[in-house]
Formats: C-alpha cells, structure tokens, sequence
C-alpha cells in the first residue's frame, strides 16, 4: 500500500496527472482511511480541470483530517476554480492556523488569486506582496503581484516583477509573455519583442506561444 502511494506521489510531482489520478484510485481501494491519498487524488484531479471530482475528493480529505491545513488550502484552491469564494476564504482562514512558512505562502499566493478571480486587484497586490515576505524568490509571487499592478495600470512595477519572475523561472512561457506584452505597452518595443520571441520558443504550438506569435506580429520591429 506504502509503495502504491509513493508511486501516485511521485506521478503527482512529475506532472503526469493522469496517472497520478489512476494511481491514487488505485490505492485508495486498499487504503480508503487515507487522507493523503484523497488529497493526492484531489490535486490530480485539479490539475486535469476536473473541479467537481476534485472538490468530491478533498472534501473527504478535509472530513477525515480536519486540522491539516494542506488538505484545506487544496480545497480552497478547487473551490476558486469553481467560484465558490465563500467557501474558499472560509478554508484559506482556517488553514491559516499552520504553524509551517510553506502553508502561508500558499495561503498568500492562493488568496491573491481568488481576489484576483473577484476582481480585487488592490488587496490581490497586498497578498502578494505578503507571499514574497515570505519568499522573495517566489516565481509565482511575484508573476502574480505583477499581473496585479498591471491590471492597476502601475506598468513600471508590473515589468520589475515579471522580470524578476522571468530571473527565477526562465523557462516559464507565461512570464515572458506577460513581461514582452507590458514591454510592449511601455512602448520598449524591441526589448518586448525579445520576451515575445522567447515565449514562442518554450511554448511552440501552444496557448501562450500563439498568443505571443500574435503579438509579434503586431509589434513594430523598428523602434526602441
């Protein structure tokens, strides 16, 4: 049983959800007391954009460990996704009693989202600012806090926290879309085109490379 679910965990870890969720479905006919293996099989589920079954699974996660607040802040996390923000703030507080820098972080990054999903972009800002008081080398952290302040219209800020974002995770198509696109909006226009081209390199045939793509090619080559 122990074997069969460091398998699922290391499925999970390597992203190949699918199998992950065979995996924990797998386990969890030997092993139905299990929290871990729901959670697992939660996050799984989650990452495949399969809310409702998420949700099914990370409840009785949360039912059958009710003081673990990974298990709650996972929920949280599906229930944003399926705009059911009462219920999320309800599980980002209670998971707030974690004693462990990791939770919070989750905590602040999550919570900066759904406020983001509200709409909010002022206190999404301040979730993440709180998040990279956490962790000033957050990727994440900073990808969100710069989405925030550039929906605010604070351009400079946006570009410094994409750029920061780009530092930390280079490989990462979203940061370098986003970072090219206020470029761009900076009128930085070549030194946006160089984050545009690169976004189209590490996702080729994807969402955020055709979206990159798209914007190159609107973008004037000539100026600086």
């Amino acid at each position: 049983m122990l074997l069969n679910e460091r398998m699922a965990a290391v499925l999970l870890r390597d992203g190949r959800f699918a199998d992950a969720e065979n995996a924990y479905r797998d386990a969890i006919k030997n092993d139905n007391h299990n929290p871990d293996l729901y959670d697992g099989l939660g996050v799984a589920l989650l990452a495949q954009a399969k809310t409702k079954e998420s949700l099914d699974a990370l409840d009785h996660a949360v039912k059958l460990s009710p003081e673990k607040s990974a298990y709650r802040i996972h929920r949280a996390i599906a229930r944003t996704e399926a705009e059911q923000y009462k219920g999320a703030e309800e599980d980002f507080h209670l998971a707030e009693a974690s004693d462990f820098p990791e939770d919070k972080l989750e905590i602040a990054i999550n919570r900066g989202r759904l406020r983001q999903r509200q709409g909010d972009f002022e206190r999404a800002e301040q979730e993440f600012t709180i998040a990279l008081a956490y962790d000033a080398k957050s990727a994440p952290a900073r990808l969100g806090r710069g989405v925030a302040r550039e929906a605010r219209g604070d351009l400079s800020g946006a570009a410094e926290d994409y750029l920061e974002a780009v530092k930390l995770d280079p490989k990462n198509a979203t940061a370098n879309l986003r970072l090219g696109l206020v470029l761009v909006n900076m009128k930085k226009y070549n030194l946006g085109r160089r984050y545009l081209e690169r976004a189209v390199e590490l996702d080729p045939g994807g969402d955020t490379g055709s979206k990159a793509q798209m914007l190159l090619d609107a973008t004037p080559a000539a100026k600086s």
